[in-house]
């Protein structure tokens, strides 16, 4: 990685360090779990990425985000994501997000 890349990084994490957060499936740095649908761009790697909730139906889901990016732009997403350090009775602890999904732009 480029110094300027590691630098962000790590600022990205001394930034989130023990609060929940999810993992940019492009650079792995540290994000904020977002609470909305709006549109969100990662600190480290500046990929546009937004939330989408999931219904239960794979075909309606897909259907749903391909609608919303829009005709013609390339997009992935990553499907019940990880929330990293969620806070535990006993400590922190690591779980699926299972009615979300995460769609990043390319």
């Amino acid at each position: 990685m480029r110094p300027r890349r590691i630098a962000r990084r790590l600022v990205a994490r001394a930034r989130h360090w023990g609060t929940p957060h999810v993992h940019c499936p492009g650079c792995g740095g540290d994000n904020p779990v977002p609470d909305d649908s709006d549109e969100r761009i990662c600190f480290v790697c500046h990929v546009r990425w937004f939330r989408q909730p999931l219904s239960g139906d794979p075909a309606r889901d897909h259907a749903a985000i391909a609608e919303r990016v829009g005709p013609g732009e390339r997009w992935t997403a990553v499907w019940h994501p990880r929330l990293v350090d969620g806070p535990d009775g006993d400590g922190k602890r690591n779980e699926s997000l299972d009615d979300l999904a995460f769609v990043y732009l390319l």
